[in-house]
């Protein structure tokens, strides 16, 4: 009967520390949101614009709340087959729009939209403006970058301007050159996974990190 007694208590103690062990080790959460590669069709696959869309946000996870992709599209297809802007979309198409996970305040978000051209270069914003080597005119100031290519169906089609503009609070990088840079590489990035989701012919988008104009500011 003892030995029963000592059996079972040793039992019920051996279950106690089972228990408690258990208990004490915290499960493993699950990653909230989405990696950088993941996020607006995959524009973020290289690492330069994983890194720069790190940079600018301080995250490397995200969600992507009020984006509408399919209706952007839809909206820039309908331009390059009419050859001409959207007169009923002044404001553009919300293409992507990210936030850190985690957080309420909006982030980054990617506006795009057919337009009549390409505006000049103004070189009364020289102080605050850097421009770059990408598409038709591309330039970055501190709170947002914007892309203009020509987009064509096929070489010898008349196309439509398109326009992708980054759009970012400055935070505490306001006067930083670099920001200008990564803000760029956002804007190209999501310039050329647009161009590829349209099917547009040449469009002239620089691979990676767009080169300043030269007599632009410039990162060190």
């Amino acid at each position: 009967m003892r030995t029963v007694i000592t059996r079972a208590g040793t039992a019920v103690a051996a279950a106690i520390v089972l228990a408690g062990c258990s208990n004490g080790a915290a499960e493993p959460e699950e990653p909230k949101g989405k990696a950088a590669a993941e996020v607006c069709g995959g524009f973020a696959r290289e690492a330069a614009t994983t890194a720069a869309l790190k940079a600018v946000t301080g995250a490397d996870r995200f969600g992507e709340g009020l984006s509408d992709r399919d209706k952007a599209l839809a909206g820039l297809r309908d331009a390059v087959r009419s050859g001409q802007e959207n007169p009923h979309r002044p404001q553009g198409y919300t293409y992507c729009r990210l936030r850190t996970a985690g957080q309420e305040e909006q982030d980054v978000q990617f506006v795009v939209n057919g337009v009549d051209e390409a505006p000049g270069r103004d070189e009364r914003l020289a102080h605050t403006t850097t421009w770059f080597t990408t598409g038709e005119q591309a330039f970055a100031t501190a709170g947002h970058a914007e892309v203009f290519f020509l987009c064509r169906p096929e070489p010898a089609a008349k196309g439509t301007v398109i326009a992708t503009d980054a759009r970012a609070f400055p935070g505490s990088e306001k006067d930083d050159l670099r920001r200008r840079s990564r803000l760029i590489t956002l804007a190209n990035a999501a310039a050329r996974q647009v161009s590829k989701d349209l099917g547009c012919a040449d469009d002239r988008l620089a691979p990676g990190v767009p080169a300043p104009v030269p007599a632009s500011p410039s990162p060190s």
